[in-house]
């Protein structure tokens, strides 16, 4: 018999040395044995603290602790986890970047340091803030978090979202209950009647709240915050359940939460300026807040910003009052999503920070929205939310200052939105000043801006960009009214009504004619301005 060797001519000394070969090559490339980073994360004053971590080496290689949830940046796609106080990891030995971020307020600390092999390496990473909003008296928060939002996540628990919060430098969490295209409701069982959970800590306040959604892309979906009882239904317009109607409106749900003394925000509002179609859109929106069931709006979120104002602007010239929100949507449990905190609503309290006294102040508008600028805004000893009168034609004197670790671009003065004033960034892009004075001849709002480039600190949106709640600037017995601004929100809901009309989601005509109603009571108040 010919052995496969003989009959391709291999011969047995050839096949030995092959042998011989491959054990010599084996020896050769036996592994180097990885470095070991034992690393503390304090805060100036020496306190353990909480941080987002990168740990590179060359290559873009990221590199992330045992049992621990390593995270992808969607935009940057840089991988990052979360640790208090103390971690260690293994990392090959070589050159290794490791770095630290803790939100808006402290300066990212970066440590470049070669290991050997084997080696045990000590670092600390002090992180010091460049400011210090909180003794300022204002709190950031995000109203849009999601700990568990669908099947396939990592489940989050409590304590997952406690780090998290801490890490990102967020003071309110706001964790939404909600449902994601099936009839499963997530994270009812941490309802604990709209008080903090029991984990929360003066730095991070965890509470569960819900959010109600269309998910038929008719009317839109709110955060319902400061609520004591859960609203149901948890949803409407979901296919294969028992909530496939386009029914009851939003409206029902929002006046559910105002009912018990909650506080409600319509969020992602728009894709672009103007477009009235398409997944999530607020689409109900400027119905529900002239009918005085909405209390804000996310300008900042993972929408389009520029599509946000567009409709923001409409409905304050229209002289509705709506405060400036900002929620992440953030899918906590998914490993590659938005990052919880990566835009913050900034909130003004008076005295220690309680949920309350921030619900409140976030429904009064005294508010900025930020994915990294620190944003202010003065007019004559008036700020953000509040009113200001006088009883004729005169000037005001406008101030507004903006700071940042991330560069910016341009601050600006908002009136009636319009730009009235802009300072163009110069130098290190770091600080931005404007005082302006401004001629009120009618009942205006006035809101400053910020917009700027792209840069890797700002995860979740393409741009630099932070916006406060406006001042309303009150002329005599004079109203803010635009009809040409209220004939495109009558447009936008006419095409709503349209909608409704064609839509194959409605049990009766009966239900149909209902919510129809509804929404030309909202439609009215806008019409008498057009007419």
């Amino acid at each position: 018999m010919v052995t496969r060797r003989e009959l391709f001519g291999i011969s047995a000394a050839a096949v030995a040395a092959n042998a011989q070969t491959q054990t010599q090559t084996q020896q050769v490339i036996e592994p180097t044995p990885p470095a070991r980073l034992l690393v503390r994360i304090e805060d100036e004053r020496g306190r353990p603290t909480a941080a987002r971590i990168y740990i590179r080496t060359p290559g873009r290689v990221f590199h992330v602790p045992t049992r621990t949830l390593g995270r992808e940046i969607a935009r940057s796609r840089e991988t990052f986890f979360h640790a208090k106080g103390f971690f260690p990891i293994e990392v090959p030995a070589g050159e290794c970047t490791v770095e630290a971020v803790k939100g808006f307020e402290y300066v990212p600390v970066v440590q470049q340091v070669r290991t050997a092999p084997s080696q045990i390496l000590e670092l600390k990473l002090v992180l010091k803030r460049w400011i210090d909003m909180p003794s300022k008296g204002w709190h950031s928060g995000d109203v849009h978090m999601h700990p568990n939002h669908v099947h396939y996540g990592t489940y989050m628990t409590m304590a997952d979202c406690q780090l998290y919060a801490q890490a990102e430098d967020i003071r309110v969490a706001s964790l939404l209950i909600s449902s994601a295209q099936s009839g499963h409701v997530f994270d009812t069982e941490y309802f604990r009647g709209g008080r903090p959970d029991p984990l929360s800590t003066p730095e991070a306040l965890l509470v569960v709240q819900e959010e109600y959604r269309n998910t038929s892309a008719m009317y839109g979906h709110m955060p319902l915050l400061g609520i004591s009882k859960l609203v149901d239904p948890f949803f409407t317009g979901e296919p294969a359940t028992e909530h496939w109607e386009d029914y009851p409106p939003n409206y029902w749900a929002a006046k559910a939460a105002k009912d018990q003394g909650g506080v409600v925000c319509y969020t992602h509002p728009a894709q672009a300026p103007g477009v009235t179609v398409g997944p999530h859109l607020a689409r109900e929106f400027p119905v529900d807040l002239a009918l005085g069931v909405v209390d804000a709006m996310d300008l900042l979120g993972n929408g389009n910003e520029e599509g946000a104002c567009w409709m923001y602007y409409k409905v304050l010239n229209c002289g509705l009052r709506c405060a400036a929100s900002s929620g992440s949507d953030s899918r906590m449990d998914v490993m590659r999503h938005a990052v919880s905190g990566g835009g913050k609503v900034y909130v003004q309290v008076s005295g220690e920070l309680t949920y309350p006294k921030w619900l409140a102040a976030y429904k009064a508008g005294r508010t900025f929205v930020s994915n990294g600028p620190i944003l202010s805004l003065d007019m004559e000893g008036s700020g953000p939310g509040d009113t200001f009168r006088v009883e004729g034609s005169r000037e005001i004197m406008c101030k507004a200052r903006a700071e940042s670790y991330v560069p910016m671009g341009r601050l600006e003065l908002i009136v009636n939105g319009q730009v009235a004033g802009a300072a163009e960034a110069t130098g290190d892009k770091r600080q931005l000043e404007l005082s302006q004075s401004i001629q009120l001849d009618k009942s205006s709002w006035i809101a400053a801006r910020v917009t700027g480039g792209s840069h890797r600190l700002v995860v979740n949106d393409p741009a630099v960009f932070a916006h406060t709640s406006p001042v309303y600037c009150l002329v005599g017995n004079g109203k803010i009214r635009s009809a040409e601004d209220a004939k495109a929100v009558v447009e936008w809901i006419d095409r709503l009504m349209d909608d409704v009309r064609k839509s194959p989601r409605f049990a009766t005509a009966d239900r149909r004619e209902e919510v129809l109603s509804l929404f030309r009571k909202g439609r009215a108040y806008y019409a008498e301005q057009v007419e």
